[in-house]
């Protein structure tokens, strides 16, 4: 009878497991177990991925079977053994109850672990390049050198294999070879590549941007649009869309244009009009919202959790999807209304952020710019009542007036969001809206956001904000663009202010590569603590914080490279840093002490004067000094 015992015990324990599965009761989704009696129900119909590898590592029972019997890690795996229809095949001769021997067993047949990246030479990267003697500071020489020397370390490109049978793998291979951002982040990523581009051409490295910029081209002519990443479980969404901003970077720098880059540029963007728009007050703006509503395959159990504590549990997994394209995963930007910052409270995708119009808005310029130069006029018009469209858009409704600042505008609520975050500056960075400067000054000066050592913190109010988008972590995409947005003004604060910032941030970064605290390796990290320049890692997120890092690098580089020539006058400037009312009053003040200095050599040199002349002439020197007692009276 023991047998027996047994296998009641495996029998309740394991409808134990299936109902909390189907009814989402408990937070830590499910204990790891060894046999399943079914499949789970997951109520979506949207995968993150589509075509035939799709029911293998984006949806359905093999990828769910795996996160419940902990096999995640290894299966599906990097590469198939037999064909995709041959392992569903397979998988479906499998009955259930299903026991995780059984399972183990399928995924070894069907799965390998294999190196589907390899390391690359890239040919125009040199150890000693000619931009280091132009940098005068030591230390930022020293730094800029370990980040040039980063891009040998970050370089990798597809295997053979890969590019010969690319139906065995989960990716989406291209053919030159890329930078990695680093750590955990082992293939290309869309928005990342705008910074290390940025990087790539401090360093002159002219061939592998352009091999950067082909890879992106080829994807949008396959695909029409760029996917988050070249792993197929990213690529149903996309990340900010920094295509033009890349190309046109590498034109300004090289004078190079290339025809079939405009053609590409252009069904991106037709890409994002057609599924990324929304409405408010009669104007079109953009929002990241994906088609995706299921639980993200690289987070299953997270997700899932996370969903089916909710009433609309597709509606939540479409809005971690979404943010997951904004490339701020996770932010309080997500989830206006809940001081906690929960992601079961996130609704993306009804929100219409700062940052995104503004790229799309500079997308428009910059392919004005470069259809122009193709003599296609036509286009280049067509692009530019596009820019005045939505800068008009973003005026009216993302602009306020009493805080001086661009917000995010939450359709569901019907309201901005009126919390500090950087990207609420961004539109300086638009043609025309420079003159907004010294209500952006204001702003900046109030919303207590300068005041931390290591660079601008990614949200505030500090209190409730648990997500890694969030206090008090500064990112390098944050960061750089808020300089950009301060250098594009004539605003002498703001100016000055994106020195100050950027010396900040290569502060940090360089303490965090050579001078770590707590213990820690030295490092370039992906983000930072910003109320030190420490260089200490910042926390938070799904994972342990990443070293490498691209985008860390590529935007230090080019801080560097802007700002070399005035690194020492910022350096002595910041001895004494006034705010503008200080330094009128400092103005006055120094100008009412020359003017008592100047009465006083003047009264001086009057009595000298009375001196000489009372000794010739006494009755005559009597009168003069009674009339200046007079007038001093």
């Amino acid at each position: 009878m023991r047998w027996l015992g047994t296998i009641l015990c495996l029998y309740l324990g394991s409808s134990w497991v299936q109902s909390n599965l189907e009814f989402g009761l408990t937070n830590a989704f499910l204990p790891q177990t060894t046999f399943l009696l079914g499949p789970m129900e997951v109520p979506c119909n949207e995968s993150l991925c589509t075509g035939p590898l799709s029911e293998i590592y984006c949806h359905g029972e093999i990828l769910q079977n795996s996160w419940q019997f902990g096999l995640q890690k290894t299966c599906p795996g990097d590469k198939l053994r037999v064909p995709a229809k041959e392992v569903l095949a397979n998988f479906k001769k499998l009955p259930y109850p299903m026991s995780v021997d059984k399972f183990r067993s399928f995924c070894e047949e069907s799965f390998e672990q294999v190196n589907y990246l390899e390391v690359v030479n890239l040919t125009d990267w040199k150890i000693d390049p000619v931009f280091l003697r132009e940098i005068t500071d030591e230390k930022q020489r020293n730094l800029a050198s370990e980040l040039n020397e980063r891009w040998k370390r970050l370089a990798r490109q597809f295997t053979s294999d890969v590019l010969t049978h690319p139906d065995m793998y989960p990716l989406l291979p291209v053919q030159n070879p890329f930078i990695v951002p680093g750590g955990r982040f082992d293939v290309y990523f869309y928005w990342d590549t705008y910074w290390i581009i940025k990087g790539l051409l401090v360093s002159k490295m002219y061939e592998t941007t352009k091999g950067i910029i082909d890879n992106f081209s080829n994807l949008v002519t396959t695909l029409g649009y760029i996917p988050n990443s070249g792993n197929i479980q990213l690529t149903r969404r996309s990340q900010p869309p920094l295509f033009p901003h890349m190309v046109w970077e590498y034109t300004k720098a090289t004078g190079s244009y290339d025809e079939k880059w405009l053609n590409s540029m252009k069904m991106e963007m037709e890409f994002w009009e057609k599924n990324r728009t929304i409405e408010v007050d009669g104007h079109t703006l953009f929002a990241y919202k994906t088609l995706s509503n299921c639980p993200r395959p690289e987070n299953f159990r997270g997700d899932y959790s996370i969903g089916m504590n909710t009433t609309m549990p597709s509606d939540v997994w479409r809005g971690i999807s979404s943010a997951c394209e904004s490339g701020w995963d996770f932010s309080s930007r997500w989830m206006q209304g809940d001081t906690t910052a929960a992601l079961s409270n996130i609704h993306t995708d009804q929100i219409v952020p700062v940052d995104l119009n503004v790229l799309m808005a500079n997308n428009y310029r910059y392919m004005a710019l470069y259809a122009e130069h193709f003599l296609k006029i036509d286009e280049a018009t067509s692009y530019r009542r596009k820019l005045e469209k939505i800068s008009a858009a973003i005026q009216h409704v993302l602009w306020d007036d009493k805080l001086g600042a661009w917000l995010d505008f939450d359709v569901s609520l019907k309201k901005k969001n009126s919390n500090f975050y950087p990207s609420n500056v961004y539109p300086l960075m638009i043609p025309g809206f420079e003159k907004y400067a010294d209500k952006v000054e204001n702003y900046m000066k109030k919303s207590g956001a300068l005041k931390f050592a290591g660079g601008i913190p990614s949200s505030l109010p500090s209190e409730s904000l648990n997500q890694q988008w969030d206090f008090p972590n500064v990112w390098a995409p944050n960061q750089h663009f808020v300089i950009q947005s301060f250098l594009a003004t004539s605003n002498s604060f703001l100016q000055q202010e994106a020195a100050k910032q950027s010396q900040a941030f290569i502060e940090t970064v360089y303490n965090g590569m050579y001078n770590p605290t707590g213990g820690l390796t030295g490092g370039v990290w992906e983000k930072y603590d910003a109320r030190s320049t420490g260089g200490a890692p910042g926390t938070g997120g799904e994972y342990i914080v990443q070293e490498g890092f691209g985008w860390t690098n590529g935007a230090v580089l080019d801080l560097i490279w802007t700002f070399r020539s005035n690194h020492n006058r910022l350096e002595k400037s910041s001895e004494l840093e006034l705010e503008t009312s200080q330094q009128f009053a400092l103005v006055y003040t120094a100008a009412g002490f020359c003017a008592m200095v100047a009465v006083v050599v003047v009264f001086k040199g009057l009595i000298k004067y009375k001196t000489r002349q009372a000794s010739e002439d006494a009755e005559a020197g009597a009168l003069l000094l009674g009339e200046n007692d007079e007038n001093d009276d």
